[in-house]
């Protein structure tokens, strides 16, 4: 099995067991798991025979096609279940495999690279459940079939972690060479760099526009009129409306009646993304604080997808639900909101629906006691899930909605209002949703259309406007709000929706063996805080933003690696590998050839000006040979051109690139200034004091001008040395 949880469910379902160290004897069976990728891809450094652990644009593009290394990932005791299970594996005693691992990619992924590195050959079949009830998984093992149906899915797999080698250890490493400073760049975190970036400079682009409406209080409700660009035409129409007995025309009234569904149940990034707008958690939190409570077992399976239960899980569901919903639990106002009997767990589950894991819900163990001895992000967790799943299983709400139009003097007025005819499980959620908030909905929830709308109000009817209640309203256009946690998540889970290309978008959006988006629900999380940690992206409060160096490396990189449809054209190629439709060999050679350009084309259209930006180091002046940033070196100790790049000490520190100019900071004992150094490298003759002779026998003054290529770092004086600090 993929985990300790999912392999005590199957031995339970094959009637108990004895626990041994890293696995369970059952009779004549042994149940093991692995704990995520027990293998993974060596690194470059670690192929020691081909020299990659020195980084050199000569060796690159790296590639190990034909001699693919992999190594036993040591990290959290994993090496140690990783002997265990290739004990099992290679024992006499056992004749058949049963990979019983996530019924997904990454399920078969796991469990073939465990075999493959262990040696074994014993045959195998597939248990595939997404149900850890004990009746679904009997079924599904009297019903397993060869694990050779499922090889295009397993091949796949093998052939995506290695196209993400391919590119993100190439592209990384040859823009670390190329610009001076460590840089990750990768097939996930740069299009959704990009994706903060762009924002960003939305945001900053925006050019604010003012504008006034007429909006006339009808008591109780609100007319608006429309939009104006001019003050002056809006308040000549304020007063036309505000003379005095000046009536309202009602020309139109539309009202219907709104049946909106209860919310699906929680996947990780759903919750992850009200935890953020609700309760200001980061992602990374609202998966740590789940993860314990999974741990403590007062929840399901955190890292999901998907937001239904198998239709086996119902019977236990129902007794959660009737356990959960009470004051002790969900507090008094959900509690109070919650109608048992317009409540039907079948709501909620859908098998076609569920993928490897169900959706995220509080276990039969999360009892009042329990969530008292919770607190802080823990607590705030159970309690939305629970209430989840109370308003998922509920009746739709239903909804009036007014809209009234008409004319003042000829000008347009229109009026729309929302009101709840019938809260079901609304009040389950907003009473939720209140309490996180504390004590009130996020202003991002808030309803703009609130007001009631008299009932009594039909075409045709006139109404006289109060007198000197009319007023002007001004705005301003507004910019798009900068991401947070929660609308990141959700961009990147939706990447899809930037691509035009009908084929290309079906194929990233569909998740039916692979997460759809950018990422998995297990993933994106860690991506948004790996590029906070690398200094792409900050983090204020809830906003996120691309730095300075985030966006120069946006700036930098090719389309093809910031945008999502990299990933779409993956999937699309990856679905035709799992159908047997696709050539393994060839989409490798195409990913191998992706590289190769990306290699090429950044050496040819390497930019010194945006080198020093990446770099983060000061720009001194510009190079007086070939116009580039004169930048300080890694070692501090001279004043170099950005476009020059030097071969190790092993080599003589040989120039490979560039005009090589640079200036040593100290000159025969005496430190240049900045304003010298300045001077110097932009042509200028600088008088220079207190100079140590080469002999040791006192001190010089001179004039000293930058020499002549090949630059050697030293100034050239202008006039000979002299005894006492004097120059003749």
């Amino acid at each position: 099995a993929e985990k300790h949880s999912v392999a005590q469910a199957i031995a339970a379902a094959l009637g108990g067991g004895k626990a041994e160290d890293g696995w369970i004897g059952c009779g004549a069976d042994a149940v093991t798991w692995a704990q995520g990728h027990l293998v993974d891809l060596l690194t470059p450094d670690e192929y020691q025979d081909r020299g990659w652990d020195k980084w050199s644009m000569d060796a690159l593009p790296l590639d190990p096609t034909g001699g693919w290394k992999w190594k036993v990932n040591r990290q959290r005791g994993a090496d140690r279940q990783y002997r265990v299970v290739a004990g099992l594996l290679k024992s006499d005693a056992y004749d058949v495999l049963v990979n019983a691992c996530d019924p997904d990619r990454e399920g078969e992924s796991i469990f073939h690279r465990i075999v493959s590195y262990a040696g074994t050959r014993k045959p195998m079949l597939r248990l595939w459940v997404a149900s850890l009830e004990e009746d679904a998984i009997r079924d599904a093992l009297d019903s397993m079939r060869s694990e050779d149906e499922y090889r295009g899915l397993a091949e796949a797999a093998d052939i995506r972690a290695k196209a993400d080698w391919l590119i993100g250890m190439n592209a990384s490493r040859a823009y670390t060479l190329v610009y001076h400073r460590r840089m990750s760049v990768g097939r996930v975190q740069t299009p959704t760099l990009a994706m903060v970036a762009d924002r960003d400079r939305q945001i900053a682009h925006h050019v604010e526009k003012p504008f006034w409406k007429v909006v006339v209080p009808m008591g109780g409700w609100t007319l608006t009129g429309e939009r104006l660009d001019d003050r002056t035409d809006a308040e000549a129409l304020k007063s036309i409306v505000d003379a005095p007995d000046f009536t309202f025309q009602v020309f139109s009234v539309q009202r219907r009646t709104v049946h909106e569904r209860p919310p699906r149940l929680y996947d990780l990034t759903g919750l992850q993304k009200d935890m953020s707008r609700l309760h200001g958690l980061t992602a990374a939190r609202t998966l740590a604080a789940l993860q314990s409570l999974y741990e403590k077992k007062l929840a399901t399976y955190p890292r999901t997808e998907s937001r239904y239960i198998g239709e086996s899980d119902i019977p236990e569901t129902a007794r959660v639900l009737s356990a959960i919903a009470v004051p002790g639990i969900v507090g008094e106002a959900a509690a109070a909101g919650f109608d048992a009997s317009r409540s039907d767990v079948a709501r909620v589950a859908d098998d076609s629906k569920v993928h490897g894991h169900g959706a995220i819900l509080p276990t039969a163990l999360l009892g009042a006691k329990e969530m008292a001895a919770l607190a802080g992000a823990e607590r705030a967790v159970a309690i939305l899930i629970c209430c989840r799943l109370m308003a998922a299983t509920m009746d739709p709400a239903t909804k009036l909605k007014a809209k009234v139009e008409g004319e003042i003097n000829g000008d347009a007025y229109t009026a729309s209002g929302s009101t709840v005819t019938d809260a079901s499980w609304i009040a389950v959620d907003e009473a939720c949703r209140d309490a996180l908030a504390g004590g009130g909905k996020a202003a991002e929830d808030e309803d703009d259309e609130a007001q009631d709308i008299p009932a009594d109000i039909e075409q045709g009817d006139s109404f006289t406007v109060a007198d000197g209640d009319v007023r002007v309203k001004d705005g301003k256009t507004t910019p798009p709000k900068p991401y947070t946690d929660a609308t990141l998540l959700s961009a990147m889970e939706h990447a899809g929706r930037s691509i035009e290309d009908r084929e290309l978008k079906a194929a990233i959006e569909d998740d039916s063996m692979h997460s759809g988006g950018l990422g998995t629900p297990a993933t994106r999380a860690r991506m948004i805080e790996k590029l906070i940690e690398a200094k792409y992206i900050r983090r204020r409060g809830k906003t996120l933003s691309a730095t300075e160096r985030g966006e120069t490396l946006i700036d930098i990189v090719c389309d093809s690696l910031k945008t999502p449809e990299l990933t779409a054209k993956w999937e699309l190629s990856l679905s035709h590998v799992e159908r047997g439709e696709g050539s393994l060999s060839d989409f490798l050679s195409g990913i191998e050839g992706y590289t190769a350009a990306v290699v090429s084309d950044l050496e040819r259209g390497f930019d010194p000006a945006q080198a020093a930006a990446v770099s983060g180091r000061e720009e001194l002046c510009r190079c007086p040979a070939c116009g580039a940033p004169i930048v300080l070196s890694r070692s501090g100790r001279q004043w170099q051109c950005s476009s020059s790049k030097w071969a190790g000490k092993e080599e003589g520190w040989r120039l490979l690139q560039g005009c090589g100019v640079k200036l040593n900071i100290v000159q025969n004992g005496r430190k240049l200034t900045k304003s010298q150094a300045k001077s110097i490298l932009s042509g200028g003759t600088v008088h220079l004091t207190g100079l140590s002779k080469k002999d040791g026998s006192g001190t010089f003054d001179t004039d000293a001008k930058l020499g002549a290529a090949p630059y050697t770092g030293f100034v050239e004086f202008c006039r000979s040395e002299k005894p006492g600090g004097s120059a003749g």
